[in-house]
């Protein structure tokens, strides 16, 4: 049992690893960055959002990447790698509440970890990430008695809409 979250460990870092070294390329904005970046540096700055069909949570938190790191590459997808790598762990514990045997775990958390989607979801600063990690928290009650399941979905979905 405990190989099994030095494994998961293992692929968590390696992937983190990944994602930092290639954090700052390219080093300008990229597809919808352009919108929440921007949108981001406003929320810092004190101006607002431009844009407020968008979702504030996903903004809010790279304005806070921005405040803390600075107004580059690291600063606008740091939280988004966070917010990656937390769906990684969420979703290996769907796995194991699902009964699916310790390898089976580890190797469908290995495939979703480096799959080319969720991979630059959470490598660019993009909203996605942020609503899908804090959707697949809650999926993890699965097996629980029926009205811890309803409060803690109902509450985190709700949550993620913000994203």
């Amino acid at each position: 049992m405990r190989w099994r979250y030095l494994a998961l460990a293992l692929i968590l870092v390696v992937s983190a690893a990944f994602h930092l070294s290639i954090i700052h390329q390219p080093d300008d904005l990229m597809v919808d960055e352009v919108y929440y970046v921007n949108d981001a540096r406003g929320i810092v700055s004190g101006e607002g959002e431009l844009r407020a069909e968008h979702p504030p949570l996903g903004q809010l938190l790279i304005a806070c990447g921005i405040a803390l790191f600075g107004d580059n590459t690291f600063g606008w997808r740091f939280f988004s790698m966070i917010f990656g790598l937390a769906g990684i762990l969420f979703f290996y514990l769907i796995c194991a509440r699902l009964g699916m045997n310790e390898r089976a775990c580890l190797i469908t958390t290995f495939f979703l970890a480096f799959e080319n989607l969720t991979f630059v979801q959470a490598s660019i600063a993009m909203l996605d990430v942020f609503k899908h990690g804090i959707e697949l928290r809650p999926s993890r009650l699965f097996g629980r008695p029926a009205f811890l399941n309803r409060v803690h979905d109902d509450d985190a979905f709700s949550f993620s809409k913000f994203a």
